[in-house]
């Protein structure tokens, strides 16, 4: 039973869950912004992440994945994204391969340590904040032609501020990302030697009891190009724009260059799932 209705789900027409989440988007935006009108300030970024992941053995569909991200941003009113540290991740998954397009994979803790954001005058003097986060993701994949579409769903229980003496604050944040990949030199995504270019939007929706009815946290915008080499080894170079609302309903604008290391899949499941983030 349970079987049947994750299928029906996973195959249901993404037009309409897409609708549905744009909506979702939208009524959280016009609900979280002052009749004043919203303040927006900028800040330089550097995103990296790395990525690995392999299957527990060849005859079976659990998997393991961990993911390593570190961001760098500028100074207040400068353009060195290198300057100051933003954030250091790191997360454990525990996959399951539902289907040869479908991927469902949990990150019990996963642990960050992050600045804040230098694009107001405020945050100067604030301190690291370390956070613990729990993560269930669903990744489905659809072709179309040469075209390869990633629709990323994410549902996060997040506690910030782990260290603080009156203890953490929790909230929830759903993410849904689309994301379209398109070979260039070749026909199909997965073929070694592969240059391809890779595109992306993200909204990110929090909610909790104390968290307030700022709703709209993120929408990340991604462009660049990759190679894939190895077969199992890609490398993707682009330019990212974020916007971040903050709790005073205020925008802050960052951007700057990104750089991706996958590592898809190390053993011979490869040539029966063909997957990659």
């Amino acid at each position: 039973m349970y079987h049947n209705v994750l299928k029906e789900f996973m195959g249901y027409n993404n037009k309409y869950f897409v609708l549905f989440v744009s909506i979702l988007f939208a009524v959280a935006v016009m609900h979280g912004q002052d009749d004043d009108g919203p303040d927006f300030r900028e800040n330089r970024i550097m995103y990296t992440k790395y990525t690995i992941s392999d299957f527990f053995g060849e005859d079976t569909k659990w998997a393991w994945e961990l993911d390593v991200v570190y961001r760098r941003q500028s100074e207040l009113n400068s353009s060195d994204f290198w300057d100051r540290p933003l954030r250091l991740s790191i997360r454990p998954w525990i996959a399951y391969q539902y289907s040869k397009l479908t991927r469902i994979s949990f990150n019990p803790i996963g642990h960050f340590n992050s600045t804040p954001r230098f694009s107001f005058e405020d945050a100067l003097d604030g301190d690291y904040e370390r956070e613990v986060r729990s993560t269930l993701q669903i990744n489905n994949y659809a072709f179309a032609g040469r075209f390869n579409f990633t629709h990323r769903l994410r549902f996060e229980s997040r506690w910030r501020g782990i260290d603080r003496p009156e203890g953490p604050n929790h909230n929830w944040r759903v993410r849904y990302r689309m994301r379209v990949r398109i070979p260039l030199n070749t026909d199909y995504f997965y073929t070694n030697n592969t240059l391809y270019t890779s595109t992306y939007s993200e909204m990110h929706v929090e909610f909790g009891p104390n968290y307030g009815d700022n709703y709209f946290s993120q929408n990340r915008n991604f462009v660049g190009v990759g190679y894939r080499f190895w077969d199992w080894t890609r490398l993707e170079l682009g330019y990212i724009f974020q916007l971040n609302s903050t709790g005073n309903h205020d925008f802050e604008m960052s951007h700057g260059p990104m750089f991706y290391l996958f590592m898809d899949i190390l053993s011979r499941n490869k040539r029966k799932y063909n997957y990659s983030y």
